[in-house]
């Protein structure tokens, strides 16, 4: 099957909406693949977060300018968790404009024990390093203060299979914390994704009918794909 041809969707499905979800597929599934085989998340649903938070552009960012000064002053000693900061204007864009988190999002993270347990850590980073924990990065957005005290560098969002791999343990944590089922309580997910809560107002009200619209669009692309590989290997 060609990914270009429309597939059938529910009620709202555009030919825009086709053509996205459709380069997602194209740019990421296997990537995708690779990564839900040692998760019970289906591939639907990264793909359309996917398709939800870049586009399918692997190098779409978004700078958050409060994330930055709350981590500036986390360093300083003056900010033992995230405020109500207002958000500028400025934002870094790479071709995708990058989705935008609610504001209680980083509250999630940026807590008092982060602060306690990174402060030396972030007192050693360059400013430019900084920066870069204050954005958001790649496929999935995933924030670099995410890489505190984890594995791997900033760059390295950057990288698909380690991308999609983060974001399963992070849809992993979030499911252990708020207790969801990561096979079927997907608008819960999304909903974490944008908010840190499964029940939080996301940024884009429409976000989470979004992703479960691009979930039966992508589903619909990958069980043709599996369709024409077994036809394949039968002729």
């Amino acid at each position: 099957m060609n990914v270009s041809s429309p597939v059938a969707c529910g009620a709202g499905y555009t030919l825009a909406e086709h053509r996205l979800v459709a380069r997602v597929f194209q740019r990421c599934n296997a990537a995708i693949l690779h990564a839900c085989e040692s998760s019970s998340v289906p591939p639907e649903f990264l793909g359309a977060l996917t398709a939800n938070e870049s586009g399918g552009n692997a190098h779409a960012a978004r700078f958050e300018p409060a994330v930055y000064r709350h981590l500036a002053a986390v360093i300083a000693g003056e900010s033992p968790s995230y405020g109500s900061l207002a958000a500028d204007a400025l934002q870094a864009k790479v071709g995708h404009i990058a989705h935008r988190k609610s504001e209680d999002y980083h509250g999630q993270f940026l807590n008092p024990p982060f602060a306690a347990q990174h402060r030396a850590t972030l007192t050693e980073l360059e400013d430019e390093t900084l920066r870069e924990l204050a954005t958001s990065w790649g496929y999935t957005q995933i924030m670099g203060y995410h890489l505190v005290g984890r594995a791997g560098t900033v760059p390295d969002l950057l990288e698909s299979d380690f991308h999609f791999h983060l974001a399963l343990k992070l849809l992993a944590e979030f499911a252990a914390h708020h207790q969801l089922d990561l096979t079927r309580e997907f608008a819960e997910m999304f909903s974490c994704w944008n908010t840190g809560q499964p029940f939080g107002k996301c940024f884009d009200a429409l976000y989470v009918e979004h992703g479960l619209r691009r979930m039966g669009s992508y589903r619909e692309l990958v069980n043709a794909e599996r369709l024409k590989v077994e036809l394949k290997s039968k002729n």
